[in-house]
């Protein structure tokens, strides 16, 4: 049994049935070299993961590796779009971080979201799903209008965001970084632990947000050894957000 995991998995003997998780790692397109260092690690317990990629950071070399491990069966690995360039256009107007705030006009988002979503699909093509992310994991509450105005099918933001009811979403409960640098891994089980158990209760995906470009090498490593120990758990399935969006495992709001 890996150290430290106990917590967790005491938290698992409750469930009845197995708990649908996903991992979402932002911020595509940075420091490719962690990029690569996360993929490799989850690949090592074939777990999937789903890359919420910035189109204006993404280069020709991490967009031929993504593919290459999409197309070869490598590994369970899905790409949506994260942005346009995760730029704050919101703190100078008033407010927290964010891309697609109140600051900007839904012209404006649509265009840039628009713009981003041809440059990814350029990319990716049919391996593109459609789903945004926004940075920050916030954004107005005229954004979902506008993304199913073009077609996407699902947003992921952060489980208590603003209530919205336009578009279903794949809320994520663990930011894995905040955690880290609260306490360190034991932090990162007891927050682990508490949120799985909610969804235990309320029947719904749990979801694990990572930002590889803030994780160092020894997070990798401590990720890695923790998912070859979860990854056959009988009482965890470990899905893309494409497959629970296409099975309708989402829910159509968030939690206010």
């Amino acid at each position: 049994m890996s150290e430290g995991l106990e917590p967790l998995l005491e938290v698992l003997e409750r469930a009845r049935q197995p708990v649908d998780c996903f991992i979402r790692d932002d911020d595509g397109g940075w420091d490719n070299k962690r990029q690569i260092a996360l993929l490799d690690a989850t690949a090592a317990a074939a777990v999937p993961i789903d890359l919420a990629v910035i189109p204006m950071a993404l280069d020709g070399a991490l967009a031929r590796e993504l593919i290459r491990r999409i197309d070869s069966g490598m590994q369970p690995l899905g790409v949506h779009q994260h942005g346009l360039s995760h730029t704050d256009h919101q703190t100078e107007a008033g407010g927290r971080k964010c891309e697609f705030g109140p600051a900007r006009e839904p012209e404006l988002q649509r265009l840039d979201l628009s713009n981003g979503w041809n440059q990814l699909l350029r990319q990716f093509g049919p391996r593109l799903d459609p789903i945004f992310t926004p940075p920050w994991n916030r954004c107005a509450a005229e954004t979902p209008h506008v993304l199913s105005g073009l077609g996407y099918a699902a947003l992921s933001r952060s489980r208590g965001a603003t209530a919205q009811q336009v578009l279903p979403e794949l809320p994520v409960d663990l930011d894995w970084c905040k955690q880290h640098r609260a306490g360190g891994p034991e932090a990162i089980v007891h927050a682990w632990s508490r949120d799985l158990a909610a969804r235990i209760d309320d029947g719904l995906p749990f979801g694990l947000m990572l930002h590889h470009a803030a994780m160092e090498a020894a997070e990798f490593d401590l990720l890695r050894s923790w998912l070859l120990e979860l990854a056959h758990h009988p009482l965890l399935r470990w899905r893309s957000m494409r497959s629970l969006l296409a099975e309708q495992r989402v829910r159509t709001c968030a939690t206010a």
